[in-house]
């Protein structure tokens, strides 16, 4: 298989810190509308594959327009869909990044031009001068992609170096995947910014805000209404199932105001654990890499990735082995932030085990 991706423990894990998720879980408002869509037998109907109903909520929810909405099978679909529907001469994105763009591009014969970050001691930086080297050289009709904050280095691009490469790139599409934004105390989306830029496209997952992975939810959001034809002609008609269909239309609609005391919640969580991670680890001599997102990358001095993971997993312990992503080494693995027993039950392991 050419996928790696976190997310798949082998058997007797019991703490999986390979999926960065929100550590609060699913809101009980959720988990309710879920009840009552099986109660209602929704799995038996077809979702209306215009999906007016969510994409209403939605916009109601984060105060977006609903025809700038295309829904998506969880946000990788919209990576998916813009490279094999826009077809694009040549992608550009900024690694390391999650995703399986490298081995769709393979496949659809698209180039690819990879930036890599700026790495320092305890933090990575977006190279902003090889960007705008880039685009005064960039001829072709480019994609460029990136995720913010950043998976997984956790680094976060602000509000104004986003617009900045959007302007650069204005002949390109421009994506950015916000899979993680909402658990971000920091953060700002560029949401509110893509009905000023037509070639700006964002991407949103759910699933990460609301812990819902195996429900697959999320959405693209553009002001260029070309994109947005081919997009939603491109997905499958129904692509969304009709359980989380159901729940979300009526949980962002009507019971916004909770969700978003939820969301607000889970923020400070996220923080919290995570700067307790971050003594942790540091104590522990490891290099801990400045993040806003729910997850940290690690960088081992003397165990790799693939020993580290094999001793966690005898304690019921999994991480994700970071050294897939490009530019990363065979010593970085990436933590998801849970709550503090389980994070306290990690950090116990590193000492007990003995990585450095």
């Amino acid at each position: 298989m050419l996928r790696s991706h976190g997310g798949k423990p082998p058997e007797g894990v019991k703490y999986d810190f390979s999926v960065p998720l929100n550590p609060l879980g699913t809101p009980e408002v959720l988990v309710k509308l879920f009840e009552e869509a099986i109660r209602l037998k929704m799995y038996a109907r077809y979702p209306d594959y215009e999906y007016n109903e969510l994409r209403n909520a939605i916009a109601e929810f984060y105060d977006v327009k609903a025809e700038n909405i295309v829904i998506l099978n969880g946000a990788a679909e919209g990576i998916n869909l813009a490279l094999s529907c826009l077809k694009p001469e040549l992608l550009i994105v900024f690694e390391p990044t999650f995703g399986d763009h490298r081995q769709l591009a393979y496949e659809l014969r698209i180039p690819i031009i990879s930036i890599s970050y700026r790495e320092y001691e305890n933090r990575f930086e977006l190279d902003l001068e090889a960007v705008e080297n880039l685009a005064k050289h960039t001829k072709a009709r480019a994609l460029i992609l990136f995720s913010n904050p950043n998976n997984p280095t956790g680094v976060y691009i602000e509000l104004d170096a986003v617009k900045n490469v959007v302007k650069l790139f204005e002949k390109s599409i421009v994506i950015v995947d916000e899979a993680f934004v909402e658990l971000c105390e920091d953060c700002s989306t560029a949401l509110h910014i893509a009905n000023d830029y037509e070639n700006l496209l964002v991407l949103r997952s759910l699933t990460k805000t609301f812990a819902v992975p195996g429900l697959r939810l999320g959405f693209l959001y553009t002001n260029n209404e070309k994109v947005l034809n081919i997009l939603d002609a491109c997905r499958q008609p129904w692509n969304v199932n009709s359980i989380a269909t159901y729940a979300f239309s009526k949980a962002l609609m009507f019971r916004g105001s909770e969700l978003k005391k939820f969301i607000e919640s889970s923020k400070h969580i996220v923080a919290t654990e995570r700067n307790f991670m971050v003594k942790g680890f540091s104590e522990l001599g490891i290099r801990v890499y400045e993040s806003h997102a729910p997850y940290i990358l690690l960088m081992h001095r003397e165990c790799t990735a693939k020993e580290a993971i094999k001793a966690l997993t005898t304690l019921g312990i999994y991480v994700r082995d970071a050294s897939t992503f490009p530019y990363l080494t065979p010593y970085h693995v990436r933590v998801a932030v849970k709550l503090k027993e389980e994070n306290i039950h990690l950090i116990e392991a590193y000492k007990v085990i003995g990585i450095r």
